[in-house]
């Protein structure tokens, strides 16, 4: 006989509480209702950490199979064209739409003579208060000449890191006029100083993630603040005299690299392009494996695969104009994915097929390195290489010149290293803020409060991206667990096809009751709380209520899995994080799929027969109750909703530098459209408590102020009444639980 786990439990447990008069607990088999999720021993399959990332993989091969279509249906040269015009169009879209051109107000600050060579000390303005510091270099022969647009990569000194400059400089040797500019969060445009000391409290790529994390509230994308620049600084140089502006270049390197491939796809005026080191495998490439290949903030294109878009089209874009792709093998599951040789691969079959379509294949041509990370310099002779031929005309490339080195403090174009001290500029999150408040319209609460609730919820499912139809709940009773005060049901449902969760339903035993009103307890972190003895729960299963809570997605037991390969890639940024922007490049959220998760415990809790469904009531807590809140706006038929520590406003978010919310809990392009407290206005008449809300940056509103906050949003004449409480509490909360209850019930 094969003993399972089960059994081992089963029967140890068994004859350690044989000698008392009563066991404590009494375990019940599984019901039949599970049987179809038991191995032929019994065994329930608790795999669970593998159903998100293969949920999240089998859409991915869905978005791959389109897009693979759309490729493959490109057959001409002006196919290619229109498929070119169109991932412009497409990629405008998802980046939030290109800003309003204003005036440069261009400053030479400075200048350093180097003979053969120049450098101007460049600040414009990309935007009004917005201000970028560059170096332009310059040939002391007589021009016009071509011009090279360098984005940079992510290197704490921008402009100033030692090998972009030895390949501007060379350039610039070579007949080139380069313009070299600081991108947001690098350089002198560091965006978060310590207050005190104004020094940066964040390194370069969480600077950058810091920034772009809001940016998804109202539909855009950090990757439009620095396409931006790039496309201002471009202004900036085909305006020079030195410059003959229909001969311009594009080179970075890293995540210069991929800012290049951007500018490349929606700048025309890019004539050469080398790309080096760069992202260049696809999100949904030939060998997936969730979370996949995630960059920071600007690397991943949000909601593009939906519309057929990946890193490779910004690519495509360019063909048939002369286009060289540097890359090194070392990349390999160190900077960039474990399969990010074979999304080269992909992307070059591609573009050579367009490239030949377009009877341009002369025009595309690769260099692999096999050395570390860096613009090494194999990589800068191959830059210098393809500009001579394309821009100069096959001119001969020079050998490279040494070094000329200067310390950081001259190569500055401020007089204090920040243009957040030196001038009395816009930050990006001002910036941010601004584009929110353009976007966001009046509450419709402003018009007809029915009509408003069904924009709300109809808006709110779309932005979600719930699903069209509800599916086979697959609901099974796991175990039942019975004391002498209590009973536990460990069930498990399937809110999508193939994601299950585990949940507990908890009710007294001390009192027989048909059906009992019960709380649904939403958390992020304490999901196990209903299920502890003498805990804040107690006295609400002794007052004749059931309580219930389950694991949302990707939280405890569906925490999922780590990749199998990859660990130093996987390593640099939190897994959870990197979920995130995997499932919003995919068209979805994080929260959205914990709300399907929560609609579909709503829906399991009124097929039990213990259950009385006109009862139902839901409890929020941290960000998890921002998925309760959506909840219930959605299912319409709960009794009363309580939150606590839960964020009033989205806006908030946006408006401070330390917002305390994760990207998981963001809905994506929500301020496009209204704020948390419309979705709250939705629920009426249904009551509603909140306690302890909290502002962006994770501290504790006082009621005052959160009433007036709501009230910002949505008018007095309709927020009125009784079904709103705002509440502050620094006790346990189990009274203000019970006291809920009771005035709601």
């Amino acid at each position: 006989m094969v003993v399972t786990r089960r059994h081992f439990l089963g029967t140890n447990i068994s004859a350690l509480v044989a000698s008392s008069a009563a066991p404590l607990w009494a375990e019940s088999p599984a019901s039949s209702e599970s049987m179809a999720n038991c191995d032929a021993n019994g065994r329930i399959d608790r795999d669970f950490w593998n159903d998100w990332p293969d949920f999240v993989a089998q859409k991915m091969h869905a978005v791959r199979s389109t897009r693979r279509k759309m490729i493959d249906s490109v057959r001409t040269s002006q196919d290619v064209q229109k498929r070119a015009a169109l991932v412009r169009e497409q990629l405008w879209t998802v980046l939030g739409g290109s800003p309003e051109r204003t005036p440069l107000n261009p400053r030479v600050v400075g200048s350093i003579d180097r003979g053969i060579y120049r450098i101007e000390k460049i600040i414009f303005e990309s935007r009004p208060g917005i201000y970028v510091t560059a170096h332009l270099y310059l040939p002391s022969i007589q021009g016009p000449h071509p011009g090279i647009l360098a984005p940079l990569g992510h290197t704490t000194e921008g402009k100033s890191y030692r090998s972009y400059q030895h390949c501007f400089q060379n350039l610039a040797r070579q007949g080139f006029v380069v313009i070299a500019y600081d991108p947001f969060g690098q350089g002198e445009r560091r965006q978060y100083l310590d207050r005190d000391s104004k020094r940066p409290r964040f390194d370069v790529v969480p600077e950058h993630l810091q920034t772009g994390r809001p940016m998804v509230l109202f539909g855009s994308s950090f990757a439009l603040h620095r396409v931006w620049d790039g496309i201002r600084a471009l202004d900036y140089l085909v305006s020079r005299s030195e410059v003959d502006g229909e001969r311009i270049g594009c080179t970075g390197h890293s995540g210069g690299g991929t800012m290049t491939m951007y500018l490349m796809a929606l700048e025309e005026r890019i004539k050469v392009a080398v790309p080096c080191e760069a992202n260049f495998e696809n999100l949904a490439g030939p060998l997936y494996e969730a979370p996949g290949a995630i960059g920071d903030a600007e690397q991943d294109i949000i909601g593009g695969l939906p519309l057929g878009l990946d890193r490779g089209d910004l690519l495509n874009a360019f063909a048939p104009k002369p286009l060289r792709i540097c890359y090194t093998a070392h990349d390999q599951g160190q900077t960039y994915s474990p399969v990010y040789e074979e999304g080269i691969a992909e992307n070059l079959k591609d573009l050579t097929r367009l490239y030949r379509l377009s009877g341009a294949t002369d025009r595309l041509d690769v260099v692999v390195g096999h050395l570390p990370h860096a613009l090494d310099a194999l990589s800068r002779r191959a830059v210098y290489e393809c500009f001579n031929r394309w821009l100069r005309n096959g001119a001969a490339t020079a050998e490279e010149v040494e070094f000329d080195s200067a310390p950081i403090n001259e190569l500055n174009c401020t007089t204090t290293g920040q243009v957040l001290t030196a001038f009395r500029g816009r930050t990006v999150t001002q910036l941010n803020v601004e584009r929110m408040k353009q976007l966001l319209p009046r509450s419709p609460f402003d018009e007809t409060p029915a009509s408003a609730r069904d924009y709300v919820c109809s808006e709110l499912r779309s932005l979600l991206a719930l699903p069209a139809a509800e599916g086979n709940l697959r609901a099974a009773i796991l175990s039942t667990n019975s004391g002498p005060t209590r009973s536990i049901d460990e069930f498990q449902i399937e809110p999508e096809p193939g994601v299950r969760t585990v949940g507990w339903h908890v009710h007294s035993t001390k009192k027989a009751v048909q059906r009992r009103p019960v709380l649904l307890y939403a958390s992020a972190y304490q999901t196990n709380d209903p299920l502890f003895e003498g805990g804040r729960f107690e006295e609400i299963l002794d007052a004749g209520y059931a309580t219930c809570s389950i694991y949302l997605r990707g939280l405890g037991v569906s925490l999922p899995r780590s990749p199998d390969r990859g660990p130093e890639f996987y390593r640099g940024m939190n897994l959870f994080e990197r979920h995130a922007w995997t499932n919003l490049s995919l068209g979805y959220s994080v929260i959205g799929q914990r709300v399907v998760d929560l609609l579909a415990a709503l829906r399991y809790l009124r097929t039990r027969s213990d259950v009385d469904p006109t009862h139902i009531y839901v409890m929020g807590e941290g960000p998890a109750g921002l998925a309760a809140l959506m909840a219930v706006a959605l299912d319409a038929n709960i009794k009363s909703l309580l939150l606590r520590d839960v964020p009033l406003t989205y806006q908030s978010i946006v408006s401070t530098e330390d917002y305390m919310l994760d990207l998981e809990w963001f809905v994506p392009g929500i301020l496009k459209h209204f704020d948390l407290p419309d979705i709250i206005a939705a629920i009426s008449p249904h009551p509603v408590w909140i306690n302890n809300p909290s502002n962006g940056d994770g501290t504790t509103m006082q009621k005052a102020s959160a009433i007036g906050q709501y009230h910002e949003r949505i008018s007095a004449k309709y927020a009125a009444g009784s079904w709103l409480n705002f509440r502050n509490t620094t006790a346990d909360n189990l009274h203000i639980c019970l006291d809920w209850l009771s005035s709601t019930a």
